[in-house]
């Protein structure tokens, strides 16, 4: 119903729809981003966040997960755990990770910023797809972005810095992961979202029910906890759910990591006057790199594909 809408809202193409419903998701990611660094600073957990981001929502879409099992049941089981190992605990506890060490502005460039490298690495290497001049000069872009921040924040902030964006490009390696089981998942947009939500939250019930984890939430000031539901629970677990997998599907896995791009300058612009951290120039060199890298190296033709 809501893809439906998406196409017939003003009169748009398919092409149009998905372009919207990418750029709904990057604002959204951002949001995430600040979202996830306050939590780092807050008294909620990583845990107490991934239960609300996947036990929420899983309970809200566990309906939708019942309505679609026909289907998820005879998806291939590599791409089915590949979505929930790429978007679920395992991402969100490297994002949750680094965000203890780096700020909001080295999350956007080397989690939403790099991981079109990886997709495009996966889809030249596995999938046989041709390596192009442009697509090789973007991925030598992001490359250098990439090295820049890592070598001027181990020498000018030491290991710590470090050692959260070393995070980060785990998280956009697993994030790739989960980009691309999507894609050949065929899934579609809510069942993708509905197995990825209930499958997480079944391991963290497991994990809470013997004793793995702790569960402090109920303990935190009231206005964390409702700003982190807003966030985690209906932007990300319900609105970005859809609206992700509906843009890769209409664009492809990477025309969507094109528009993605703009991802980095958001967080970078929202660590700055939202929580007040500063830019480095080392965050604006590598946001260069790979935002040049990432329009080169995702193989569009914004004008076919565009108009």
């Amino acid at each position: 119903m809501t893809a439906i809408v998406l196409k017939r809202l003003s009169g748009l193409s398919p092409t149009h729809a998905g372009i919207i419903a990418a750029f709904v998701t990057i604002l959204i990611w951002a949001s995430w981003l600040i979202s996830m660094r306050l939590g780092s600073q807050s008294q909620l957990s990583t845990i107490d966040l991934a239960i609300l981001r996947f036990g929420v929502t899983g309970l809200i879409l566990l309906p939708v997960f019942l309505k679609a099992w026909s289907r998820i049941r005879t998806t291939p089981k590599r791409y089915l755990i590949g979505i929930m190992a790429g978007a679920g605990l395992p991402f969100f506890y490297l994002s949750s990770l680094g965000m203890r060490y780096a700020p909001v502005a080295d999350a956007g460039l080397l989690i939403t910023g790099t991981f079109p490298l990886f997709v495009t690495f996966a889809a030249v290497i596995f999938y046989r797809e041709k390596l192009t001049q442009q697509r090789a000069l973007g991925l030598s872009s992001i490359v250098v972005g990439i090295a820049t921040i890592l070598v001027m924040t181990a020498i000018s902030t030491g290991s710590e810095h470090w050692r959260g964006d070393i995070f980060f490009l785990c998280a956009s390696l697993s994030w790739a992961i989960f980009t691309v089981s999507l894609k050949l998942s065929k899934l579609r947009p809510w069942d993708a979202a509905a197995w990825l939500c209930v499958s997480s939250s079944s391991v963290l019930l497991a994990g809470v029910t013997f004793g793995v984890w702790d569960v402090t939430f109920m303990h935190a000031p009231i206005e964390q906890t409702a700003y982190q539901v807003v966030v985690q629970v209906l932007c990300v677990g319900l609105i970005t759910g859809f609206s992700y997998g509906f843009a890769v599907r209409q664009l492809g896995a990477e025309n969507t990591s094109a528009i993605g791009a703009f991802t980095p300058v958001l967080a970078v612009l929202g660590g700055l006057y939202l929580l007040g951290e500063p830019i480095q120039l080392v965050a604006w060199v590598g946001l260069g790199f790979i935002t040049c890298g990432v329009l080169l190296a995702s193989g569009i033709r914004f004008k076919s594909n565009l108009v």
